[in-house]
């Protein structure tokens, strides 16, 4: 995977043959994109995890990739995924506050099942499983406020 950037706030990715134009809505810790192929929009996350290593969120699965090579103007070369965070622990991309709890202790879940709602900043975030199974614990409350990477809830 290639990433061209074409301005502060915007870059050009190429996978395999396929281009997608991306757009950074917000360049905090953790930047919000808005990533457009064929027409179809799509939003996303991203934080870097060092000097190698960046996480994106798409439909709010996490995906880790290796930096691999930066050249000239910033154009980098990523690695596919390294990981897709197999962790049953579903943990906060951000501070915020849980608005809503959508699932159950022992409910079965799906890739992409929607869990919780977390709120930061005036935006609802819409907290999705990154794997099948079953809800093992929800450790937290509607109404509570959480720190980035805290904990939210569990799938086995």
């Amino acid at each position: 995977m290639i990433v061209e950037p074409k301005s502060k706030r915007e870059c050009r990715v190429t996978v395999n043959d396929a281009v997608i134009d991306c757009a950074c809505d917000r360049l905090e810790e953790i930047a919000a994109w808005a990533i457009t192929r064929e027409g179809v929009r799509v939003h996303a996350r991203s934080r870097s995890l060092g000097s190698d290593k960046v996480e994106v969120w798409v439909g709010g699965l996490p995906f880790q990739f290796l930096v691999t090579a930066v050249g000239p103007g910033g154009l980098a070369e990523l690695t596919k995924p390294t990981s897709r965070i197999e962790s049953g622990e579903i943990r906060a991309i951000m501070p915020g506050r849980v608005t809503s709890i959508m699932v159950e202790l022992g409910d079965e879940v799906s890739v992409g099942t929607p869990l919780l709602i977390l709120e930061a900043m005036k935006m609802q975030n819409e907290i999705v499983s990154h794997k099948s199974g079953r809800v093992a614990s929800v450790r937290v409350r509607e109404g509570a406020t959480v720190k980035k990477d805290t904990v939210l809830l569990e799938v086995r």
